[in-house]
This record gives structure tokens, C-alpha cells and sequence, in this order.
């Protein structure tokens, strides 16, 4: 593998010394009436290639008839143009370097008898991309999601989630507002495509004004501009939708406001269709860290299909977000939302454990049932200038999760019952203030948690792990967990030069990471009255355990303008980690100081190809749940103890990566590679009781390592109103699996590639087609490989608009499994829908699954693990909708 990291210090060098190399000038100048002399305003002045094929910049001339442009590059000639509404077009051809270039140019008389001007799909100016919503959308698009999907560049989850250039966005506005708050799936989905005029991507954003210059990042933001009528004014949708097979309900209730200072998004939502609206209400900017929950019913796996497919569900969710602005930078944001949903799910898997021998396979029969119920409710005040920087942000959440599953394993009956309520209180600040080349920064970030979790298995089918009394035929884990835990944080910088030219940042980082946690946890036999009798002490857990870290470290970064910047961080973390175990009566102390250096490195040639970089070292020791030496039953077959060893590890990483974005000729890529290896002093190992897993950590050094390359390429071609995209990857790794007390070296890989399209062939007729393929094999060193696993998914839509009025819309998916028998190999799904639209109500007949395909089989490997599931479908149903936009 080191040949993987030659070569990508090589591309770093190769990527600095091509940046390095780029030229800044500025070209300026008027524009004259070449018969009056007299300087013309609002003239167009455009900076291109010399060969006229790339636009470097675009102005227009003040009232004083002049004009600035900047240029960023290694171009050695350029070409500026100079046009306007009566101006005759005039070319010059220029050297690249900064000078004053005059035009005198010649007005024209033009008669015009009609005038059409359209919009470019796509601009850029500097790091900023602006996409024009009605070069993309048309009657058959509702959310401004469904218009994002069009955009090149751009990619829109099931959930929501967007990625540009195959990266995940790191903000989403609304009017440079973040009114969400991460869970912006909200707007994706229900804010309509017609009510925006202009999406808008912030590459390498920084949302806080105050680090802009002094903090990299390689991520991008999206900001949608509202049309002017859709400002100001409230407006909302309401849909009410019945159906069978079975009887079905799908109401929608939305109602927003956007306004210049204050901002409204509510939503209620509840059906039994199979649509998972709680996918709305997820965080993407990365969740607040759970407490870790080791106990579960077993549940059937469910297929890579869309949810609305199998999902069997009850669900009701409550959203409602506001943000006002008290003053200039200064806001108040307030979410809240609710949720309770109950799902059911049927069946089958077959399981092979490949180990010494024989390999060990097991089938199971599953019913699942869960019920969940969540809330969640945050404040959050905000100031962001470019001189001062406030966040203050207090979260209140609570869950309650009661599950119910039934197996048959061998025709044996389980029975599982599992509760579980979570409630946490969660408290982020950050203050950062500038004086002059000075900054200092603090953050903390503090919260408790608590969770009282239990299982109950009935029958048990392995009484002989128990001395059981007679009439004691089931067992109850329990486990009580607490958490008290806050991270502070100190920051002090000073930067030379200016943000301008090149500059250098000195920083020191000093920081308290503070973490209490106890944990109770119970395994016993149980009778039919719920009555528990006493187990011997290894099946008990009774740990106290804090962590206390002191972390120092300086960082340096030097950036050349906004061509080039490397940053490296050197931190110390010096831990004292203390266990007090209960049970065993043991105390343990330990104290070490670990080190966790990182190098970044970001740039760009042009201002359409990016580049970055990122090397990181780490060391860390687990966590409380990685220790505990008491026997804990996780699922109704799996039980596990680490023996209270303290595991540490060591890991190291290093990526690379290339971003390409032209707005002239609508082409978006990316290119990235990384590797990685983790070096842990323990490995946990399972060894097989008939059905039963015991999981046992072992002293015994291991390695795991792999790489990753991913690539993508979007298209718009104009002419033919179509989006073409691309993608392809290739991972592997190699680990060591400790299975029977036999350590067995294993490599795993898996190759992907994508295709798909969304076009227009005429204004009547639109076809979106999408394909998958992806390859995985699992191989075992000295015993060979397990069989490889084809798969391929296609779907296909086609939508026929007659007088924009009316919509028929086609649907199939195609799902192909080398590894699956039989006629089930190949699975086919088709859909059909009817809809009418007025101006502002909307009628819709939907049929799902017309082939009425009951079951879906899948195939799959995890290290030298093999799985088949079949997992039942909705049956075929039909759905009537009426849905009103109260604007």
C-alpha cells in the first residue's frame, strides 16, 4: 500500500507546484461613443478564454462608463468583449497581466419588433454557481427537490440529502437564512418548485463570516432565491388522499412564510402508505452524538428498494421552525418536532457464518413490530459578522422505542419484547472576537443523557448458560445508562500579512474534555409473572468510568489569496481515564498522552478545477462500551463480554481530491481517493454455541487497511433538455477475523458504476432513467473466495403532458441478483399514475405495484459473512389524492 501513498504526495506536489504558477491581474478601462467621446453606461463587459470558449468574468459599466474585471489563472492571453443592447459587439486580444484596455465603440439603431431574453441555466461568478429554476422545471415537478435532481452537479437522496460534485452540502439557506437548522429534507420536499427563481451553490463555503480566510473547507452551501411574489406572503398546500389495498390514508398539511426578516415552516403529516415522512426530519449537518444502545429485537433486513414498497407503517409527524432577525447579523431561530410511528414487518433470512469447518448456517423466520415515539426541541440565537460570532443553542430531545419480534429458528418459537425510553438535554456555545490581527475563539459543548433499556426473550432457547430454576423458562437483560459529558475549548490566532495577498496564522488550541458515565446492566432468568432470579456475577455490569483530557496543540496555516492554502495541526491530548467496576471490585487508573496530527491543503487552478487534500494520524482508547467484562445479551442469539481490557487504537488516513464545475458549458466532476489503516491491540472474537454468538475481546494486535476511489460527471445539454450523469467507484479492504478461536485474513472489495438521465424529447414527453451495478466478493487467505454477488437496479419513468394539464405517468424498476435462484433472480416492478392539475388544485390517481409482486429477495456479504433475505412487499393498491396550494 505504500505505493497508494507515494502517489498521492506526488499529485499533492504536482497540484501546489500548478498553483503556485497561477497569475492575478486586474483589468480595467472605460467605454466611449466613438463620435462623442461621451463615456456609456450599463454596457457589458466580458473577460473569456482566447479562444472565447470559457468566461472568466462579466461586468457592466458604472454610470462613468468603467468597468473592473479580475482575473485568476495561467492563461497567457485573454479576451475581453464589449456589447450592450444598441452597441456594436467589439473584440481585444490581451496579454495576461494587469493594464488599462479603452474601448471606443459605435452605437447601432435597431428596430426591434419583439424581444425574448433568456436566462443562461447556469452562471458563475467567482466560488459562486447560480442556477435558474425555470431553465430545469415543468409541470410534472412539485418540490424544488424535484428540480434539483436536474441540475448538473447536483443530487438529491431519498431522504432528501444533497450533494454537489458528490459531496454533501455543509448549509442550506433560504434567502441566506438557516432557518433548519440540518433538516432541511423539509424544503427539498415541500417547498414548490414554482415559487423559486434561482438556486444558488457557495463552493469552499465558510459559514462563519469571521473565520472566511482564516479556516478552509472544501464543502459547498445551497441557497434558493425566492421569486419576488413568493416574498413576503404566506402560502401552504394541503393534500387529502385515500385509497386500498389495504384501506390507506395520505394527508399533508404545509403552511410557510418567507419573509425579508422573519422566516415560518410548519408541517403536519400523517399516512399508512409506506412513505417514511420522518426521512424529512433528519439532520444532515451531522446529529448530536447518542448514547450507544447495545440491546434489540432481531428485525427483518430490509431490501434495497424505495420504503413506500415494503414499509407497512402508521406514522404521524408534527414540524414547526421559525427564525426571526432581531437586527442585522443577529437571529432567533426556534424547532420543534414530533413524531410517533409504528411499523410491521415480515420476513426470512438465511444467515453463513463461514469458520473453521463447516460453515454454520441458520435460518429464521421474522415478525417484527416497533413502535416509536420522538420529540425534539431547540433555541438557538445567533450573531455571524465578520468581527464578532455568537452561537448559543440549547436542545431538549426525548425518545421512547417499544419493539415486538417473533422468530422461529429451527422451530423453535422466540418471543422478544423490548422498551427502551432516551431523554437528553444538549447545550452548544461558541463566541470568536476579532481585534486587529487577533482572534480568539471559545466553544463548549455540554449535555446528559439518560436511558433504561430492557430485553425480554421468552423462551430463553439456551437455559444452560444459566443455572435456572425450574419455572424460569425466559431471561431479561437490562441496562441502565447515565451520561454527563462536556467538551471546552480555547482558541487564540494571529495573522500576518493580509487576507488579500499571502498570509500566515498562528494558532494555540487548548481544551477540556470532561466524560462521566455509569452503567447497570442485569442478566437473569425469568418466570411468567415477571419475577427475576439471582444470576451469578458475570452476568452483571456495574461500572463507574470518567475521563478527563487535557488537549494543547498549535496550528499553522498559510494562504495565498483565495488560490492556495495548507493548513497543519499538531494537538496533545493527555488523558487520566478512570473504571470503577462494581462487580469485580476492581479500580483501574490510565494515564497516557496521545498525539492526533493532520495536514490540509486546498486550492484551485482556474477558477473552475479545485484540489484538496487531507492527511490525519490518530490515537485513541475506547470507551466505556468497548470495556465492560459482565455478559450482556444483545439480541435473542447474541451475547457478549469485552472483559473489562481497555482497547487502543491507532489509525492514519489520507485523501485527495478534485472538483470540477463549469457554468459556460453545464459539466460538473469529481475525482476521489483515499486509504486508510487502523492498528488495534484488541480483537473480538466469536465463537458458535448452536445458534447462540459469543462475542469475547482478545488480546492480540490486528491491522485493517483499504482504499477507496469515487468518481462522477454531470452534463446539461441544452439543446436537448437533458441531464446526464455518471459515477463509478472501486473500494477494498483487508482484516482479520477472529472466529472458533482461529484468526482468518480476509479481503473484501466492491465495485460500482451509475447511469442515468432526466430529458424533455419534446414539451410534451419526459423520460428519467436511472441504472446501478456494483460487484462485492469476500475472500478468505488460504481457503478462497466465496462466491462474487452481481447486482443491477434500473428504473424508468415516462410522463406524458397533454396541455399542461394533464399528466400520465409510466414507472418500472428492474432489480437483478447473480447470487438469488430461480425466477426470482430478476424482479420487476410497474406503476401508473393519472394526474390533473387547475391552477390551484391538483387531482392524482396512483397505482403501485400492478404486477403485485409479494415478496423481494437480496443476497449479500459482510467480511465472510453471507446473507439471503426475502422480505414481504405492499401488495398492489391504488390511491386518490387531491391536493390545494392555498397561494
Amino acid at each position: 500500500m505504500k505505493s497508494y501513498r507515494y502517489l498521492i504526495i506526488f499529485c499533492l506536489f504536482a497540484l501546489l507546484s500548478a498553483s503556485s504558477a497561477m497569475a492575478q491581474c486586474i483589468i480595467s478601462g472605460t467605454v466611449r461613443n466613438r463620435k462623442t467621446g461621451s463615456r456609456i453606461s450599463s454596457v457589458n463587459v466580458m473577460l473569456q478564454s482566447s479562444n472565447r470558449r470559457a468566461m472568466y468574468g462579466y461586468v457592466i459599466t458604472g454610470d462613468d462608463g468603467s468597468y473592473r474585471l479580475e482575473y485568476k489563472g495561467n492563461a497567457d492571453s485573454l479576451a475581453v468583449i464589449v456589447s450592450g443592447f444598441n452597441i456594436r459587439e467589439k473584440v481585444r486580444l490581451i496579454t495576461a497581466h494587469s493594464q488599462q484596455v479603452d474601448f471606443a465603440v459605435e452605437e447601432n439603431e435597431l428596430k426591434i419588433r419583439e424581444v425574448v431574453v433568456k436566462a443562461p441555466a447556469v452562471v458563475r461568478k467567482n466560488d459562486t454557481l447560480s442556477y435558474t429554476v425555470a431553465k430545469y422545471a415543468d409541470v410534472t415537478d412539485h418540490s424544488i427537490g424535484d428540480v434539483l435532481q436536474k441540475m448538473p452537479g447536483m443530487e438529491v437522496l431519498e431522504s432528501g440529502e444533497v450533494k454537489y460534485n458528490g459531496k454533501s452540502i455543509n448549509k442550506f439557506y433560504i434567502e441566506d437564512l438557516d432557518m433548519l437548522e440540518g433538516r432541511y429534507g423539509l424544503a427539498t420536499k415541500n417547498i414548490r418548485a414554482r415559487d423559486i427563481a434561482r438556486v444558488e451553490v457557495y463552493e469552499n463555503h465558510q459559514p462563519i463570516k469571521a473565520l472566511r480566510g482564516l479556516s478552509s473547507t472544501d464543502a459547498a452551501a445551497l441557497n434558493l432565491r425566492l421569486k419576488d411574489s413568493s416574498k413576503g406572503t404566506w402560502s401552504g398546500t394541503l393534500q387529502l388522499g385515500g385509497g386500498y389495498k389495504p384501506w390507506m390514508w395520505n394527508i399533508e398539511a404545509a403552511a410557510m412564510y418567507f419573509g425579508r426578516k422573519f422566516q415560518m415552516m410548519n408541517t403536519y403529516k400523517t399516512n399508512n402508505t409506506g412513505d417514511d415522512v420522518a426521512s424529512e426530519l433528519d439532520s444532515f449537518y451531522g446529529a448530536t452524538d447518542p448514547m450507544t444502545n447495545l440491546l434489540g429485537i432481531q428485525t427483518p433486513s430490509q431490501p434495497p428498494l424505495n420504503e413506500r414498497r415494503y414499509l407497512d407503517n402508521n406514522i404521524h409527524t408534527v414540524a414547526l421552525n421559525s427564525i426571526v432577525k432581531l437586527r442585522k447579523e443577529l437571529t432567533l431561530t426556534a424547532n420543534a418536532h414530533y413524531i410517533h410511528d409504528f411499523r410491521t414487518a415480515l420476513g426470512h433470512s438465511t444467515t453463513t457464518y463461514y469458520r473453521p469447518g463447516d460453515p454454520l448456517i441458520i435460518p429464521e423466520q421474522i415478525f417484527a413490530r416497533n413502535r416509536s415515539d420522538r420529540t425534539e426541541f431547540s433555541l438557538r440565537l445567533n450573531s455571524n459578522s465578520t468581527s464578532h460570532y455568537l452561537y448559543e443553542k440549547l436542545i431538549f430531545s426525548g425518545a421512547w422505542d417499544a419493539d415486538f419480534g417473533r422468530v422461529l429458528n429451527n422451530n423453535d418459537q422466540v418471543d422478544q419484547r423490548f422498551h427502551r425510553p432516551n431523554i437528553s438535554l444538549h447545550n452548544l456555545f461558541t463566541d470568536i472576537r476579532h481585534w486587529g490581527r487577533w482572534m480568539l475563539q471559545l466553544n463548549s459543548n455540554t449535555d446528559y443523557a439518560t436511558q433504561n433499556s430492557s430485553l425480554r426473550i421468552r423462551p430463553m432457547l439456551y437455559p444452560e448458560i444459566f443455572d435456572t430454576p425450574d419455572g424460569f423458562s425466559d431471561a431479561r437483560q437490562g441496562l441502565d445508562a447515565r451520561r454527563f459529558h462536556t467538551l471546552n475549548t480555547a482558541n487564540a490566532s494571529y495573522t500576518t500579512g493580509t487576507l488579500t495577498s499571502g498570509h500566515w496564522t498562528f494558532s494555540l488550541n487548548a481544551g477540556l474534555n470532561l466524560q462521566i458515565e455509569r452503567m447497570n446492566s442485569d442478566l437473569a432468568p425469568m418466570n411468567d409473572a415477571g419475577e427475576t432470579a439471582s444470576t451469578e456475577d458475570k452476568f452483571r455490569n456495574d461500572i463507574r468510568w470518567r475521563k478527563l483530557d487535557l488537549m494543547l496543540g498549535p496550528n499553522i496555516r498559510y494562504a495565498y489569496k483565495e488560490q492556495f492554502s495548507i493548513s497543519l495541526n499538531l494537538p496533545l491530548d493527555l488523558i487520566n481515564l478512570h473504571t470503577d467496576d462494581d462487580i469485580t471490585h476492581q479500580k483501574a487508573t490510565t494515564r497516557d498522552l496521545l498525539v492526533q496530527p493532520s495536514l490540509f491543503l486546498e486550492g484551485r487552478i482556474g477558477y473552475n478545477l479545485k484540489y484538496s487534500a487531507h492527511a490525519f494520524y490518530g490515537e485513541s482508547i475506547g470507551e466505556l462500551y468497548d470495556s465492560y467484562s459482565g455478559c450482556i445479551m444483545t439480541n435473542y442469539r447474541m451475547i457478549s463480554s469485552k472483559r473489562g481490557d481497555l482497547s487502543r487504537n491507532r489509525q492514519q488516513n489520507y485523501s485527495a481530491s478534485l472538483s470540477y464545475g463549469n457554468a459556460l458549458s453545464a459539466l460538473f466532476g469529481s475525482l476521489d481517493a483515499m486509504w486508510w489503516q487502523s492498528r488495534r491491540n484488541l480483537m473480538y472474537g466469536t465463537t458458535y454455541e448452536g445458534s447462540l454468538s459469543r462475542i469475547e475481546a482478545i488480546h492480540r494486535p490486528n491491522t485493517t487497511d483499504g482504499y477507496i476511489l469515487n468518481a462522477t460527471l454531470s452534463k446539461r445539454i441544452d439543446p436537448l433538455a437533458t441531464t446526464v450523469n455518471l459515477s463509478g467507484g472501486f473500494s477494498q479492504s483487508w482484516q482479520q477475523v477472529l472466529r472458533e478461536d482461529v484468526v482468518l485474513p480476509t479481503s473484501y472489495y466492491v465495485a460500482s458504476a451509475g447511469f442515468g438521465f432526466k430529458t424533455h424529447f419534446t414539451k410534451a414527453v419526459r423520460l428519467d432513467y436511472k441504472a446501478s451495478y456494483s460487484r462485492s466478493q469476500s475472500r478468505i487467505k488460504g481457503q478462497g473466495s466465496l462466491n462474487a454477488i452481481d447486482c443491477l437496479s434500473q428504473t424508468a419513468d415516462l410522463s406524458l403532458i397533454i396541455r399542461k394539464r394533464f399528466i400520465c405517468r409510466l414507472g418500472g424498476e428492474h432489480y437483478y441478483n447473480n447470487a438469488i435462484g430461480g425466477a426470482d433472480r430478476n424482479m420487476f416492478f410497474l406503476d401508473a399514475a393519472l394526474t390533473y392539475k387547475s391552477k390551484r388544485t391538483e387531482y392524482s390517481v396512483e397505482a403501485t405495484n400492478l404486477i403485485d409482486t409479494h415478496t423481494f429477495n437480496s443476497s449479500s456479504q459482510s467480511d465472510i459473512t453471507h446473507y439471503i433475505h426475502t422480505y414481504t412487499l405492499r401488495p398492489a393498491a391504488v390511491l386518490f389524492k387531491i391536493k390545494f396550494n392555498l397561494k
